[in-house]
């Protein structure tokens, strides 16, 4: 009745009106869940015996997940054999446009059916699901006109739970496969979903998606989980490419490829993992778990767009989606039944032998298998069947040719395998318009089933077979012995004939782990044809001995073979037997001899290998798809082994380049052939051969351009040698049995030997295989590649070997092995398990994900040079190219870096310059790649916003150039790791810097840095793993080490203790093979060093002692690589070691000193010279100098020609850079005048008006002190006193007040002493006679010594940390009897100061013990004269000497306080000891105290023990370390002591502040009324008469401004209405 009824709607059709198309009614809406839900009970309705609405389950929120189908006779059981296809839509709620589709699809099938032939056709062969919504609620959930592309999510792409249901599914790779792992965590939908999809035997499938137009295919993801990139081919990979591009060549744009912004899809279509990762989604489910294929199709830009777009994308999509619903009739399909009972059987197997992956059958005994109907170019259309079931035996093999769009119907029938017919093999029933008939077999004793006493069941037919003779033995085989061989076609001859070959083993079409594949090639030349019938020969022992013969079974089982008789079978038709050696048949139908025809790693000639033939590139495709361990190439004519290589460079006629690196190896595997065979074994069989032990290296033999064993060698893992089988071409064929005795045992050892060597399993930790690692033997420059299944195998000869292993986002491993090669059956195992490198999330984590950088690759010069453009172009505002602008630049192209290149910012420090070179040398070339990458690494820092980089370049200039020697670098070097000839290295750029020097190389970098003043430099270079500092080669003045030994030392620490490698192994070298040698220990230079300790000496005329000898630029060298040449694949390993220390090295310019050097009216000196650590510079046009340095303190001297010189020392502390300002005195400054007390006083007076914030002026019956503090009521810092006595000590006194009051805050010195201490400068309250200076007085040392009495110069009564006294008369410094070390250190520098201008006659007296002066003073001498005539030179020797002192002051000072914070001042002891507390020593207790709870005294250099102790507190001890000039400041906190009740301790608090109130009351009333006591001072008074305090403001500054112009300061007094000068408005604000 069915048929009936189809019979019937096929004649209706003819008779119909045409095709119906849908109305936009149809197509301008978005109905909602329930609208569609209506619609399709009104198709169940409508079409009764079409349509019928299921329910798969249920969402989160409980809408019915619906599913309309469609098929002729719905209401009926499905029809045997009817394909089920399905379409899902709307995964993602947002993604609307394939719901749409496929609610319109569903109409139009159903008003076309009967009307439209087509929809017909395939409505009534095909069993149609149509799901418009997997996920209902996330679609209610979205908004019309919500595009949002494929970067963004989207409101309604989760289901209500907020789950991705397109990573919901079970993956392959991330989650077990046990049933509680496949449902686990998964979603209401996704469970529906998956239990639909397992239980129904869909065949096809479409997941409709939106954000982009292309077809997607499995799989989705991959083992690695790469964000992109990373193809991830299913084994079925062509089929699903034929079908994605069945719907986008179908698709009305899809095909472009790049419809959407961004997309670029070549043909419309892509690979799932390669266009982005996606674990968990629901195509690769399907073909996983079910045997359903699905594609996934993503139909538009906008996920959501306006509904008037709906009937564009109906008509874009519509062809596209019939096309892919006919594609479900694609393949083979039939029924598999039981061969006794007729039974169907369910689940059986059906494989094919050329994909791995299976279908099984129904319940009712179907199957579908999809197969591509059409074979691309090098694709073949034949397929090889087998159906298997449990207890049954498996079918023959059948060879099925598919080139069809239709289906091909195949039963099975299956055999039990307890049936008494134990010979009965299960059989296939073919169509019957299926052609390929089985060969004839031929006919065997049954009863037989020992092997004969040549191995065979019977005796070999030795004679010659033509194609289809070898055709039809091979076929034999196939099917005789399906259990272990396998026949396959590799490609086709140019006259269309198949290129068979044959697969033996224990698991025919499987690749076993650790099973190695070998295989044997015969009949390259057509007419040498020895060789093919061994081969044929060969396969029958192997066939009939497995089983009965041990040695065979075990070669089989352990081994995967495949051989291929004949390469040239259109050669061979053309040869004739009895040729000797003609060239007849010798090459293929192009008359192409293709033995010469492969591409070849020296010569390329056009008429022999610059096109390959058909037959070649079918070796050269099934080489690349196979794991071939070992191979031979049999060959006739001569009687030898033959091995690469077969030809040598031409170009060097250096006939050594024909060894290969595996020299030793392939002599060990020819002999195993020629040794094993009685006649080759000789060498000289054949006449004229004189091969000893019948091997033979290919080219020392004659020389073979384009052969196919060094094709083998150079491009795959497959080790091949060439055998020569006979003095004749083409023998009678009588003389078979005798090749064939001869080669027997040679041809099985020779197979033996694919087990020589090792191998073993490439792993990570957690035991996933890793693909496609490289495998090196150390010293051996061949490499080979490991499997996709995470194994390798590696020939070897006999001997002990190192191999390492290295994977992409693997760190490598290295394992030593003795190899022994005496198991036939297994090489030796030796496994790998390597940890992550996480190249990757390195790469993201600390270089940005510079894709650029992660790349192992040796940039070209061009490319280098495009590189550089590039850098500039994507970030201008930071990168500079410099090519082709300067003579230099043609020679040395370059980067320059920098924040602020044109000075906006106005960063007021200057710019640190900086040089990095690489490949001076053009042969170490690893800095290239080195600078490139971190040029890129510093502009994308900048651009996310690192602040590191960032404040780098706001400090720096950086010149990056990466390639200095560009002419002579040379790829072809690549892991030449050592130079041939030491002496090479004169030869290099990097060894000819030099004044004379011709080298274009040295004549650009010396015009560049000529041009800019670098502040130091580095090149990059090879030739081990430690930094060079000069001299390399020092001249006979240098000496060894340059005068910046300690910031060259500087320099390359901050390189070497960064280096990931060279901070953790200073002889990392150590066990580098290179150039066949192992690097022995210390054999390379370790840490840092000098060139000139090297031997031999081997740097000369080097960069880094050019750049100081020249340019007195402090340059280091970094070598970065113990191999000059490093390996591309080293190249980011490499970089991940550097890019700390290079940028470690630029962090330097945060270290150092700078400042900006004025003159005496504020303005600033360009020009000037600036000396530091043996350095000098000039300062810019804005005055400004830097210097980079290491920590430490440093003597700053500054130059010019009318100002007197400048010299203070200066302390860089670590990542600072110290800035140190810098006033310059006029010369003419010298020309100074004695003044009386008057105005001595009125200046005084002046400066405090003038300078309240930082002065106070305090004045007694004798003296006069002027306070210069930061903070001058506060008094926290320990003072120091200047006090100068007699007419010339108070004049200078009076001038070193005015010089620290005007240089407050604009000298660094200055402020830096005030920071520290309190200056007390002062002179007693008396008159001088002065005589006339213009006598010159006799020189004579007056011999004594002013001594005056304690000053009370500090409020509370307390005493300086230090007393100057400045007198004259006399000559040398007299210094307090207590801290004899410290205070006589003080002096002397005091001393050196002011020598030079003391007008003794004789020698000065030097340092003095004086027992009467007192705590830490000394008295210094200025002149021998009373009033000298030199007053301005004695005042700038003094300030000198006084400033360079106060210096290199060092000592401490305490802060004494309790619990609260308040300060402890009463009956506070302090007691000084060595570090360790053992022990005091109270005669260095000598500290000053004061009332405001502080102490200090001056100490030496060094570390001390403090024992602080007060009434009623519990003592503490400190740690205290004294460094040089300064002085460190502690904090005392004490913890009274538990006895005394703290109501006690606050009432006698209270009682004492009244009686100090009341104390202090008493003495100020006792002031008013009479002169002060005589109080202990630091400096007796000098009897002087006494004048009245002068206080009238004006005349005051008059005699400033008097005292100010002997200084150099000029000021101008005008009326108010008169502009002022800088300098007023800076320093003097008048009143």
């Amino acid at each position: 009745m069915l048929g009936f009824t189809v019979l019937l709607t096929f004649f209706l059709v003819k008779t119909c009106s045409p095709e119906i198309t849908l109305s936009n009614d149809d197509l301008f809406c978005y109905p909602n869940h329930d609208e569609v839900e209506q619609e399709f009970r009104n198709y169940e309705t409508e079409y009764p015996n079409l349509a019928k609405l299921h329910s798969i389950g249920k969402s989160v929120l409980g809408r019915q997940i619906n599913v309309l189908q469609v098929t002729n006779g719905v209401q009926q059981d499905r029809e045997l054999g009817k394909p089920m296809f399905k379409w899902v839509a709307n995964m993602h709620g947002n993604e609307v446009v394939g719901r749409e589709l496929v609610i319109n699809m569903a109409k139009y099938l159903l008003t076309n059916y009967g009307k439209d032939e087509r929809v017909t056709k395939l409505v009534n062969s095909t069993d149609i699901w149509l799901m418009p919504s997997l996920n209902p609620d996330g679609f209610a959930a979205a908004h019309e006109g919500d595009c949002v592309g494929m970067g963004s999510a989207g409101v309604g792409r989760e289901n209500a739970n907020q789950v991705d249901l397109n990573r919901n599914f079970p993956d392959q790779f991330r989650d077990g496969q046990d049933q509680e792992s496949m449902l686990k965590g998964r979603e209401p939908e996704t469970l529906a979903a998956m239990t639909w999809i397992v239980s129904n035997p869909f065949v096809l499938s479409a997941n409709l998606h939106g954000g982009s137009v292309v077809a997607s295919y499995p799989f989705d993801d991959s083992k690695k989980h790469k964000e992109e990139g990373e193809y991830s081919a299913a084994p079925d990979d062509r089929m699903f490419r034929y079908l994605a591009t069945v719907y986008a060549s179908n698709h009305k744009t899809m095909h472009r490829g790049n419809i959407c912004p961004g997309d670029n899809f070549p043909g419309g279509i892509t690979n799932g993992a390669h266009w982005y990762d996606v674990p968990g989604g629901m195509e690769d489910f399907n073909y996983l778990h079910s045997n359903c294929f699905e594609v996934t199709f993503e139909l538009s830009c906008c996920k959501y767009p306006r509904r008037e777009e709906l009937p564009g994308e109906w008509q874009n999509n519509k062809e596209a989606m019939l096309k892919y619903m006919e594609s479900v009739h694609h393949g083979v399909k039939g029924i598999v039944k039981d061969s006794g009972s007729g039974k169907p059987i369910q689940d059986a197997v059906i494989s094919v032998a050329e994909i791995k992956h299976t279908v099984t059958t129904t319940a009712r005994g179907e199957y579908w298998r999809l197969l591509p109907p059409r074979a691309q170019r090098d694709e073949s259309s034949t397929f090889t069947l087998t159906a298997s079931a449990p207890g049954y035996k498996a079918s023959n093999p059948v060879v099925l040719k598919y080139d069809s769009d239709d289906s091909v119907n195949m039963d099975f029938q299956l055999t039990p395998e307890n049936m008494e017919d134990a010979d009965k093999i299960s059989d296939s029933k073919l169509p019957s318009n299926f052609n390929d008939s089985l060969p004839a077999v031929e006919p065997t004793e049954r009863t037989e089933l020992s092997l004969n006493s040549e191995g065979f069941l019977t005796s070999p037919d030795y004679s010659y077979h033509n194609y289809d003779d070898l055709h039809n033995k091979l076929s034999f085989y196939s099917h005789q012995y399906p259990n272990i061989t396998r026949m396959y076609s590799i490609g086709k001859s140019v006259q269309g004939r198949e290129l068979y070959a044959l697969e033996i083993s224990d698991n025919p079409g499987i690749h076993e782990p650790l099973e190695p594949e070998f295989k044997y090639v015969g009949n390259m030349h057509g007419n040498e044809v020895v060789g093919r019938e061994m081969l044929l020969i060969l396969i029958k022992y192997l066939c009939e001995g497995y089983g009965r013969n041990e040695r065979v079974t075990n070669i089989v089982d352990s081994t995967r073979i495949h051989i291929l008789p004949t390469m040239n079978p259109d050669g061979f038709e053309m040869s004739h037997e009895g040729d000797a050696q003609s060239i007849l048949g010798r090459a293929n139908a192009h008359n192409k001899d293709l033995n010469r025809n492969f591409p070849d790693q020296y010569i390329t000639k056009e008429n022999e290998n610059g096109v390959q033939e058909p037959e070649t590139l079918a070796i050269m495709a099934w080489s690349r798809a196979y794991p071939f361990v070992l191979s031979a190439n049999l060959h006739g004519g001569s009687m030898v082994a033959n091995y690469p290589f077969d030809d040598y460079n031409p170009n060097n006629n250096d006939k050594s380049s024909s060894i290969s690196s595996d020299d030793s190896t392939f002599v060990f595997l020819a002999k195993i052939y020629s040794l094993n065979h009685p006649k080759m074994k000789l060498g000289n069989y054949c006449y004229g051969d004189t091969f000893p032990e019948g091997i033979t290296n290919g080219a020392r033999w004659y020389s073979v351009s384009g052969g196919m064993q060094d094709w083998n060698y150079l491009n795959t893992n497959d080790f091949e040698i060439t055998l020569e089988l006979g003095c004749i071409k083409y023998p009678e064929h009588a003389k078979l049995p005798d090749y064939w005795h001869d080669n027997k045992e040679s041809l099985l050892k020779y197979m033996e030997a694919v087990h020589s060597g090792v191998k073993g399993s490439i792993t990570d930790s957690d035991g996933n295989k890793i693909a496609n690692a490289t495998i090196t033997v150390i010293g051996n420059t061949h490499e080979i590649q490991g499997t996709a299944d995470g194994e390798y195998f590696r020939l070897l000869a006999p001997g002990t070997y190192t191999i390492m292993v290295e994977a992409d986002g693997m760190k490598f491993a290295k394992k030593s092995v003795t190899v022994d090669n005496l198991n036939p059956n297994s090489a030796t195992i030796l496994d790998f398990e390597l940890e992550p490198d996480n190249t990757e999330l390195w790469s993201s984590d600390k270089d940005y994900a510079i894709k650029a950088n992660t790349i192992n690759k040796y940039l070209s010069n061009d490319e280098l040079r495009s590189a550089l453009a590039d850098i500039e172009n994507e970030y201008p505002t930071i990168a500079e190219a410099l090519i082709n602008e300067a003579d230099w630049q043609m020679v040395i192209p370059g980067l320059k870096l920098a924040m602020d290149p044109e000075g906006v910012l106005a960063d007021p420090l200057p710019s640190v310059k900086i040089l990095m070179v690489g490949g001076l040398y053009s042969s170490q070339a690893l800095g290239r790649e080195m600078l490139i990458r971190l040029a890129r690494h510093l502009c994308e820092a900048i651009k996310q916003g690192d602040n590191v980089s960032t404040m780098i370049l706001k400090s720096a200039e950086i010149y990056i150039l990466p390639a200095a020697d560009m002419d002579n670098f040379n790829l072809r070097n690549i892991d030449k790791c050592l130079y041939d000839n030491i002496s090479d290295m004169d030869k290099e750029a990097g060894n000819q810097f030099y004044k004379a020097s011709e080298n274009k190389v040295v004549n650009a970098l010396s015009s560049l840095m000529g041009q800019v003043r670098f502040d130091y430099a580095i090149s990059l270079e090879g030739n081990g793993m430690f930094v060079r500092i000069p001299w390399d080669t020092p001249r006979v003045d240098e000496g060894k080490t340059t005068p910046i030994e300690d910031t060259l030392q500087y320099l390359a620490k901050s390189y070497n203790s960064y280096h990931s490698v060279m901070k953790k192994n200073p002889d990392s070298c150590k066990g580098e093979f290179m150039n066949g040698k192992t690097i022995e220990e210390h054999q390379f230079p370790e840490g840092i060093v000098h060139g000139s300790e090297l031997e031999p000496a081997i740097y000369k005329n080097s960069f880094i002692d050019y750049a100081w000898r020249v340019f007195r630029v402090p340059a280091i060298a970094a070598h970065i690589s113990c191999c000059n040449f490093p390996r591309q694949r080293d190249i980011f390993a490499h970089y991940s070691e550097n890019l700390v220390a290079m940028k470690q090295l630029l962090t330097r310019v945060h270290q150092g000193v700078w400042g900006v050097v004025h003159d005496h009216q504020n303005k600033p000196m360009p020009g000037a010279q600036v000396k530091v650590d043996n350095r000098i510079v000039e300062t810019d046009q804005q005055g400004r100098f830097l210097f980079v340095l290491p920590k430490g303190s440093f003597q700053l001297e500054v130059y010019t020609k009318n100002h007197l010189p400048f010299s203070t020392m200066v302390t860089v502390e670590g990542e600072l850079m110290t800035r140190r300002d810098v006033i310059l005195e006029s010369k003419s400054s010298s020309n100074f005048i004695y003044h009386n007390l008057k105005q001595r006083i009125a200046t005084m007076n002046s400066l405090t008006n003038q300078y309240p914030q930082i002065t106070k002026f305090e004045q007694g019956n004798s003296f006069n002190i002027l306070k210069i503090s930061n903070t001058p009521l506060s008094e926290n810092r320990p003072p120091v006193l200047l006090y100068g006595h007699g007419a010339l000590g108070a004049e200078v006194a009076l001038n070193m007040a005015i010089y620290f009051v005007t240089h407050h805050n604009r000298d660094d010195t200055v402020s830096t002493i005030l920071e520290s201490v309190d200056m007390r400068i002062g002179f007693p309250n008396e008159d001088y006679d002065i005589v006339n200076t213009t006598e010159t007085c006799d020189g004579t040392d007056a011999g004594d010594v002013p001594l005056v009495t304690d000053q009370m110069m500090h409020e509370d009564g307390g005493k300086c940390l230090l007393n100057i006294g400045l007198f004259s008369g006399g000559s040398g410094v007299a210094t307090c009897p207590t801290h004899t070390k410290v205070v006589d250190t003080i002096a002397k520098t005091f001393l050196q100061g002011i020598q030079g201008v003391s007008h003794c006659a004789g020698n000065s007296k030097g340092i003095s013990t004086q027992p009467k002066l007192s705590h830490a003073a000394m008295m210094a001498a200025l002149s021998c004269c009373k009033v000298p005539q030199n007053l301005g030179e004695v005042f700038d020797a003094t300030k000198k000497a006084v400033i360079d002192t106060l210096i290199g002051v060092n000592g401490v000072h305490l802060h004494i306080f309790d619990e609260a914070g308040v300060t402890v001042t009463d009956k506070v002891d302090i007691i000084l000891g060595p570090p360790d507390n053992s022990t005091v020593n109270k005669n260095n207790s000598d500290f000053l105290s004061t009332s405001r709870g502080q102490a200090w005294q001056l100490l030496e250099v060094g570390s001390y023990s403090l024992q602080v102790t007060a009434e009623g507190f519990k003592p503490v001890y400190k740690a205290v370390k004294i460094n040089q000039g300064e002085i460190n400041h502690v904090r005392v906190r004490l913890e009274r002591d538990a006895g005394v009740p703290f109501f006690v301790v606050l009432a006698f608090l209270t009682t004492g502040f009244i009686v100090i109130a009341l104390f202090l009351m008493a003495c100020k009333m006792r002031n008013k009324k009479a002169p002060h006591a005589k109080n202990s001072y630091k400096f007796q008074k000098l009897p002087t008469k006494k004048d009245d305090i002068f206080s009238d403001e004006s005349e005051d500054d008059g005699e400033l401004e008097k005292a100010l112009d002997k200084i150099g300061v000029k000021t101008d007094y005008r009326d108010d209405e008169s502009s002022s000068s800088d300098i007023e408005d800076v320093l003097l604000v008048n009143p």
